[in-house]
């Protein structure tokens, strides 16, 4: 592996540096996405039932219980249950975008390094064959096929490189997003749930 690092040539330097990148971001988001695991349909239906029989603070600790961006809205929910419907959703919106925000925190970067990979390796493959060009301009005909080798390997290896990378970026970028969006779904049937109750109690 070290021999075919340095004989990718100096571009090898930042597809290392983005590989490095593209693992630690997925690791924490998988990681953070792991850990505000909850079971949604649970929470709702607790959160749900004590808040039609308007017992809020078993509500509160109900949401305290659980992790994730549906308990934290509906701890938003139950925390201004008590003012207007367009209020209460005013805040709801506000907390599901924060919510949001936190879940696709470092995401884009993914998808920068899925973009970048494959141009870093484009880049390698153009200097590896200008080396090429340049040890055949030097030679009267092609008499060692070994001094040619260098500016070929480092033009596939860097190719093949940037590919390897921004593979794995892209499937993970989709795969992490796809998460979200479920997550997003709860959070956005969480509310409608709340609301409807909420309406119940005639608050306009």
């Amino acid at each position: 592996m070290v021999e075919i690092f340095i004989q990718g040539g100096p571009v090898m330097i930042p597809l290392l540096l983005l590989s490095l990148i593209g693992l630690a971001v997925f690791l924490e988001r998988f990681w953070y996405l792991m850990r505000t695991r909850t079971n949604t349909e649970e929470l709702l239906e607790e959160v749900h039932l004590a808040l039609e029989q308007e017992r809020l603070l078993e509500a509160v600790q109900i949401t305290k219980r659980h992790r994730g961006p549906v308990a934290a809205v509906l701890a938003v929910a139950v925390a201004n249950y008590d003012r207007p419907t367009r209020e209460l959703r005013d805040q709801l919106e506000h907390a599901g975008q924060d919510e949001v925000y936190k879940m696709e925190r470092r995401l884009d970067w993914l998808e920068t390094i899925a973009a970048l990979a494959p141009l870093l390796g484009l880049l390698g493959t153009v200097t590896g064959i200008m080396d090429t060009f340049q040890v055949l301009s030097g030679m009267q005909g092609v008499t060692d096929p070994a001094a040619m080798a260098g500016g070929i390997a480092e033009a596939l290896i860097t190719t093949a490189t940037g590919l390897v990378i921004a593979i794995p970026a892209l499937f993970v970028h989709n795969w992490l997003s796809g998460m979200i969006d479920r997550r997003v779904q709860e959070m956005n049937r969480a509310v409608s749930e709340v609301l409807e109750v909420h309406s119940y109690r005639g608050v306009a």
